[in-house]
């Protein structure tokens, strides 16, 4: 596997963290794009990469705004999201300014793109793929945050977010999850606390109604997400809602939905015990949704060509004609 870093800047002027893993030999049949969750970054999906890149799958992404190795640096602004929408106009940027930019200086504009994330990535992609679907051949989500199950105390807390995040923006007052809820490893749990890099305790008011309404503003994308999508979720995972994600996907228009319960996994599935099997099972769908793409393509260049042929024999038989 062969990994490069880099960095690119944002529209806002922060300096985001960038990494590629491409496959060292062999083509690239292809491309995944990944978002990681919140308060993260990208380099704990290493061991995931080389199972993806070894198989073929060139993998991108970086460290979100505020987040692992990106600016900003200060404490204050550590795990601040200031605008939904920030996550998902920096994402665009990567693809544009970074990742297609890439692609095409190697020869492999033409590859299948897949956009693709764990837990906050997932959403982020979500939004991405909806904006952006006919480009790419697919979506993987991994544990996603799309949703919550809304009880009458939830929808309560939601008011007062409004409120606080104007008021105390800063404030870590939304519960965190539990790191015990994270994985079912001791040892998992135990290098996620003591990992320096990743963000710990609660979430600020900003952040969590912000998020908030990333969920809302998912609703509405629905009608727009048609292409392909695999989704893979635990089921005694704590940290974000099977049920939620079961009732997104069966609102979809996509006729190719494909939706793998890991019994008894929890949130981090590919670090956890079922990580093998969850790395492969991304790895398996990609390959075959990239095969039946390029396909596709290929079908659709063959009848082009022979419509193109018939319409100048048509045009040689009416000259004749006349």
């Amino acid at each position: 596997m062969g990994k490069t870093t880099g960095s690119f800047t944002n529209g806002r002027g922060q300096k985001l963290y960038t990494v590629e893993w491409t496959p060292e030999e062999g083509e690239v049949k292809a491309v995944m794009f990944w978002h990681h969750g919140f308060g993260e970054y990208m380099d704990r999906f290493d061991a995931s990469a080389e199972v993806w890149s070894s198989a073929g799958i060139a993998v991108y992404g970086y460290d979100a705004a505020g987040m692992g190795r990106s600016e900003p640096l200060q404490k204050a602004a550590r795990g601040l999201v200031a605008r939904f929408e920030h996550l998902v106009a920096d994402a665009e940027e990567f693809l544009s300014k970074v990742l297609r930019p890439s692609l095409a200086s190697k020869g492999l504009a033409a590859v299948p793109l897949f956009l693709a994330g764990n837990s906050l990535g997932g959403l982020v992609a979500s939004y991405v793929a909806a904006r952006q679907g006919e480009q790419v051949a697919g979506l993987v989500m991994q544990s996603p945050a799309i949703d919550v199950e809304w009880t009458p105390v939830l929808r309560f807390q939601a008011m007062l977010g409004n409120l606080l995040a104007a008021l105390l923006p800063r404030a870590k007052l939304v519960p965190a999850v539990r790191p015990e809820d994270m994985s079912q490893d001791p040892r998992v749990v135990a290098e996620y606390l003591a990992d320096p890099l990743i963000y710990q305790g609660n979430v600020k008011a900003l952040t969590g109604n912000e998020i908030l309404k990333g969920f809302r503003g998912l609703v509405a994308l629905r009608p727009a997400l048609r292409l392909p999508i695999f989704a893979v979720h635990g089921t005694s995972d704590r940290c974000t809602s099977l049920p939620a994600l079961r009732t997104h996907l069966a609102a979809l228009p996509s006729p190719d939905v494909t939706l793998r319960e890991v019994a008894g996994g929890y949130h981090e599935l590919l670090h956890g015990p079922e990580k093998e099997q969850v790395r492969g099972d991304i790895r398996d769908w990609v390959l075959q949704r990239a095969g039946k793409k390029e396909e596709a393509e290929k079908q659709a260049e063959k009848g082009a060509a022979e419509a193109e042929g018939a319409g100048e024999v048509a045009s040689e038989g009416v000259a004749v004609a006349v």
